[in-house]
């Protein structure tokens, strides 16, 4: 089957391209049927990304529009009742190239993976089915740092959401499915566009590209990865830092506590009266702390983003050490995958169990990459798109398919109920 693509497939140069949900999304329905790759370009310097792309999808349909026009577009658009984001990505030299595919070429499927892509559907022909992917869901995001930020900003934020969450509603509406990255996010997709089945495909992790065979290292390190965690997040981690660090410190006195975060720290600092203590990030790759001397810890702080203290330094080999509650996040069998602690103290006497012992370090090592390949490989959650997709193409979406899709569609946004794995929410 043809399936056309649109897509944001060109992220942010911090972000590499294999690391998106996209591309795992893309590769895996190019084992069986003829994509094509649809997107807009804001970079100033695109052509080396493209020629990746284009090397492993050699069927791409883009547009380039000035970063400087785009975002005094985006800006206006707030005057005229517009999204700010669909604004941001409109072009109608894209819009001119997807309708003359449509009609040269017999696509069977249109697949959108951003709401930013979404107004490219408009005009489409409805009896082409249209799948939609909705992630995190973007007015969410939105409607967060609304809530978060004060006048004006909050206004433009939550204004923003709205005109977004319009666009969202209208494609989920017209698609015959929709997927969610979590379980609260196809529940927000089913509010707005009830009765349209939805399915959670979780984000996955890159086995490959979670680093090589662990480095040596003799100093011991216990770090915790925040991802993209809130102020107070990090604070609350720097707090439970102290707390274990007497009693480690006492018994390992090169041992190192570091903090790894995706985002600037602005307003965190290195307390003075924390030794052995290091703030790392953004800008270094997090895997080159990963070493054969290193434990990774969950602490429980609220807010802490579980893919990155958790799925990610398991996807490297090392040792994770966490409360009962990832085990309430993940599931019951997760506490097979990493080392459970109650209090405090018990973190500490875990912790120091596993520096001593390179043996335990390996085998709880181990246990967690087996636990991440079987649940939260790429090539394990894709699957599920892969049969949607399949579904689709052998039955031509007829109303008999329907049915079934919407009683399957409900059972998987209800298997997971209560789970949830913070990540990237853009």
């Amino acid at each position: 089957m043809n399936i056309l693509m649109l897509g944001r497939w060109l992220p942010p140069s911090r972000r590499p391209v294999r690391a998106t949900r996209e591309y795992q999304f893309a590769r895996r329905l190019a084992r069986s049927h003829q994509i094509t790759l649809a997107f807009i370009s804001d970079q100033p310097d695109a052509a080396g990304p493209i020629s990746a792309l284009r090397s492993e999808f050699s069927d791409l349909e883009f547009a380039s529009v000035p970063r400087r026009w785009k975002s005094l577009a985006g800006a206006l658009s707030l005057a005229v009742g517009e999204s700010c984001t669909l604004s941001y990505f409109r072009s109608e030299a894209l819009r001119t190239r997807v309708a003359d595919r449509l009609q040269r070429a017999p696509y069977g499927l249109i697949f959108v993976t951003s709401s930013s892509m979404l107004q490219y559907t408009r005009d489409i022909d409805p009896a082409i089915p249209l799948l939609v992917d909705f992630g995190f869901v973007d007015s969410e995001w939105w409607a967060a740092q609304g809530a978060r930020a004060g006048i004006p900003s909050g206004r433009f934020f939550r204004t923003e959401a709205a005109r977004l969450r319009a666009a969202e509603s209208a494609a989920a509406r017209r698609a015959v499915r929709c997927i969610a990255a979590t379980p609260a996010a196809a529940r927000t997709v089913q509010s707005f566009a009830p009765g349209v089945p939805t399915s959670v495909i979780e984000n996955g992790l890159d086995l490959d590209f979670s680093g090589p065979a662990l480095r040596p290292k003799a100093d011991p390190t216990v770090l915790v990865s925040a991802g993209a965690a809130t102020d107070g997040c990090l604070e609350g981690i720097v707090e439970f830092f102290r707390g274990i660090a007497a009693p480690l410190k006492a018994r390992f006195p090169l041992v190192r506590f570091v903090l790894l975060t995706r985002d600037p720290l602005v307003k965190l600092k290195a307390p003075a009266n924390l030794p052995g203590f290091e703030i790392a990030g953004p800008s270094v790759d997090l895997r080159t702390l990963f070493h054969g001397h290193a434990v990774a810890v969950a602490p429980p702080v609220p807010g802490l983003d579980l893919r990155a203290s958790v799925l990610e330094p398991m996807a490297a080999g090392l040792p994770v050490v966490g409360g009962t509650y990832v085990c309430d996040e993940l599931g019951a069998d997760a506490s097979q995958a990493l080392v459970v602690c109650e209090t405090v103290a018990d973190f500490s006497a875990k912790i120091a169990r596993l520096v001593e012992d390179a043996s335990r370090r390996a085998e709880v090592g181990a246990r967690g990459k087996a636990y991440v390949a079987a649940r939260y490989s790429w090539d394990v959650l894709t699957q599920r798109l892969g049969t949607i997709v399949d579904d689709l193409a052998r039955s031509a979406a007829t109303p008999t398919l329907l049915a079934g899709i919407s009683r399957s569609g409900g059972e998987e946004a209800e298997r997971h109920p209560g789970r949830s794995l913070n990540g990237d929410a853009r």
